[in-house]
């Protein structure tokens, strides 16, 4: 393949990556890091057409545009990828711009080298590629998703090519210069540009909707207002653990926990009083709660709590801290708050053993909590619970 040839499928490629982000940009226009990304593509588009065009003629003007266009484009995919992280944008990419628009504006008027030029350009490039990398590398933290490996290896390929053009270039070599008919530049200005350009852009997208999906994913299963579990998370959480407490013949514990005459927060104080009351009480309720524990918003201002592991003798003592870490937060209101708490627990060999009873049985406990004056526990009994009430009588 020629480098005239190589060239136009280059642009054709980051045309092509463009009309996508594009069309991804004008879908979810909220986003700006695909903006970014499409902007990016289209200065690198422009770049690489004028340096085809050009085809290494001495054309001052052109060679200004076209190399700036790269690095610019360079640039802007490195602010898109730190805007999809959601970090502000990074001023060194301006610092940068303008450093290489002078060196190499000093370059063309002392008529240096045609490789030092190249040289200057293709060690922009690089040092855009490693702040990319970095910002890639820093803000997945641990777990890294397939997009965010994809984009590190699309990068590292990008980088060593650039590498190994600084060195061509250093010892004055002419095989890696626009125009060039050799098959190692072809190779190095085009044909693994077109590779690691395709990478990089399929990894980029991979990552745009690996989080997408994971917000949608996190929506249909947490709720909106608390970051809690929902419902329908918390159910199917619950019947889960009581299938291994079953399996591993373990004991496990349901709370449910409902503020006390939050009707009237609601009323007096107005709704948006009332929900940050509830996002408080969540989090109150989340610190209480060992990391094992499971906790939802189960409707309103309810709450369910999957406690795996709590037994009969010790259940009474979630009850407890539940009820005394509500009753002393300071919450954003004057009044005090608190909670009234049903408990149940499945221990092993209970004949009752349904997701459906063992929530109801919970249930009835947080309504008889509140028939008996509310700011406080209660635990459904079964046998192993009469037996340590009776031993604690005994002891008494």
């Amino acid at each position: 393949m020629d480098s005239f040839t190589a060239g136009i499928a280059l642009i054709v490629t980051q045309l092509c990556v463009a009309v996508v982000m594009a069309g991804i940009s004008y879908a979810t226009p909220s986003e700006k890091c695909t903006r970014y990304w499409m902007l990016s593509e289209i200065l690198i588009a422009l770049g690489l057409s004028m340096i085809v065009a050009n085809a290494g003629a001495p054309r001052y003007a052109i060679l200004v545009i076209a190399n700036n266009s790269l690095i610019w484009g360079a640039i802007l995919q490195w602010w898109g990828v730190q805007t999809f992280y959601r970090t502000p944008v990074n001023q060194l990419g301006w610092l940068l711009g303008a450093v290489f628009f002078v060196l190499f504006a000093l370059f063309l008027l002392t008529d240096a080298r045609v490789t030092s030029r190249g040289a200057l350009s293709s060690a922009t490039v690089l040092s855009v590629f490693l702040c990319t990398a970095y910002t890639l590398w820093v803000r997945a933290g641990p777990h890294r998703t397939f997009g965010n490996m994809l984009a590190l290896g699309a990068l590292a390929l990008l980088a060593m090519n650039n590498v190994f053009r600084i060195v061509a270039l250093t010892r004055y070599s002419s095989a890696v210069q626009p125009g060039t008919t050799s098959a190692i530049g072809v190779t190095v200005l085009y044909l693994v540009p077109l590779a690691g350009s395709l990478l990089y852009a399929a990894s980029l997208l991979l990552l745009y909707f690996e989080r997408v999906l994971g917000e949608n994913r996190h929506l249909a299963t947490h709720d909106e207002l608390t970051g809690l579990l929902n419902r329908r998370a918390i159910v199917a959480a619950g019947e889960r653990e009581l299938t291994v407490a079953l399996r591993n013949h373990q004991s496990l514990a349901i709370a449910f926990v409902d503020a006390d005459f939050f009707k009237k927060i609601n009323d007096e104080l107005g709704h948006s009083v009332g929900d940050a009351v509830l996002c408080e009480l969540a989090q109150v309720i989340k610190m209480t709660c060992r990391d094992v524990d499971l906790v939802g918003r189960y409707g309103g201002e309810e709450f369910c709590i999957i406690l795996p592991g709590v037994s009969a003798e010790n259940v009474s003592l979630v009850g407890e801290r539940l009820v005394r870490a509500v009753r002393q937060y300071r919450f954003c209101i004057q009044d005090p708050v608190s909670v009234s708490v049903g408990l149940a627990v499945l221990a092993p060999g209970d004949d009752d053993r349904s997701w459906t009873n063992l929530i109801k049985r919970a249930d009835d406990q947080l309504y008889r909590a509140k028939e008996l004056g509310r700011d406080r526990f209660c635990i459904a009994p079964n046998e192993v619970v009469r037996r340590a009430a009776a031993a604690a009588v005994a002891t008494a």
